[in-house]
């Protein structure tokens, strides 16, 4: 550390320096975010969550240390590239050389954050099941924070596959008949039924999760599907839109890959690319 001391007119121009500096990096390219040896899935969700600008006002700082972890990075995003050991510390990630899952990264920071910040992203899903003769066998409610599009089940063209279509897939009645009946109890009797699935409450960010990664019956190990995605920019959820404004992607292999993430900036409304510490249009 530098010890020397300084003049009044030195300090009034640095500090000039710095005010112009934080007005100009605001307003221009973002920042990226150093790797520890394989953050990038820490790195590529944090950097979706800075640009998340509707949980930045629900950050506790005072009572949640996860929200003050988040509200450091998020400063110091605004200034320049910066580490993420602090918030790893905090996570007790032990390991930063160990690949982890982008989905599990941002279901942990969820769990751990405020319960203002995590409503955000909170919907709810009730799942019914009803007999031919309009008895309710079973109706269930739950919360989700994101919801899983399989790529296996999908009946799109056999090399890309479309998210809109997988959404809607969701919500689509399924019929129980012939040798797959159910049990009723106000038939007192297996009986023909059908299921669904309503947005009971709409998330105001909506998180849609592609499984890439499946377990292959015949060698019982787990592959990656590498069938080409189309994503819409806007999806439509009953009387509500979503715009898309974040996605997280991975390359490579489940033994080997490497996840960025390609972003709308609300700033200068512009899609750029955040490969950890490199940053572009």
């Amino acid at each position: 550390m530098n010890g020397r001391k300084r003049h009044p007119g030195e300090e009034k121009a640095e500090a000039e320096k710095k005010k112009k500096l934080k007005v100009t990096q605001h307003q221009g390219h973002p920042h990226g975010l150093y790797n520890q040896g394989a953050t990038c899935y820490l790195n590529s969700v944090l950097q979706v969550l800075f640009m998340t600008t509707e949980i930045h006002g629900r950050l506790d700082a005072e009572s949640q240390t996860t929200d003050r972890e988040l509200r450091k990075v998020f400063e110091q995003l605004e200034e320049a590239p910066c580490e993420t050991k602090n918030f790893t510390r905090s996570f007790e990630i032990e390991n930063v050389y160990q690949q982890r899952d982008a989905a599990e990264c941002l279901e942990l920071i969820l769990h751990r954050v405020s319960p203002k910040v995590s409503e955000v992203f909170q919907g709810q899903l009730t799942h019914t099941t009803t007999c031919s003769e309009g008895h309710s066998i079973n109706e269930e409610t739950n919360s989700f924070w994101t919801l899983p599009l399989s790529l296996k089940d999908a009946h799109d063209a056999p090399y890309t596959y479309s998210v809109e279509s997988g959404f809607k897939m969701i919500f689509q009645t399924k019929s129980f008949s012939e040798d797959n009946l159910v049990y009723c109890n106000g038939c007192q009797k297996k009986t023909g039924a059908t299921s669904g699935c309503e947005m009971e409450k709409h998330p105001q960010i909506l998180t849609l999760l592609v499984k890439r990664f499946d377990l292959d019956p015949v060698t019982m190990s787990h592959v990656k599907s590498n069938r080409c995605v189309d994503v819409p920019r806007a999806l439509q959820s009953k009387n509500k839109e979503y715009k898309l404004y974040g996605m997280v992607n991975h390359v490579g292999s489940l033994r080997g890959g490497h996840y960025t993430a390609t972003i709308l900036s609300k700033e200068d409304d512009t899609w750029y690319e955040f490969n950890d510490v490199h940053v572009n249009k």
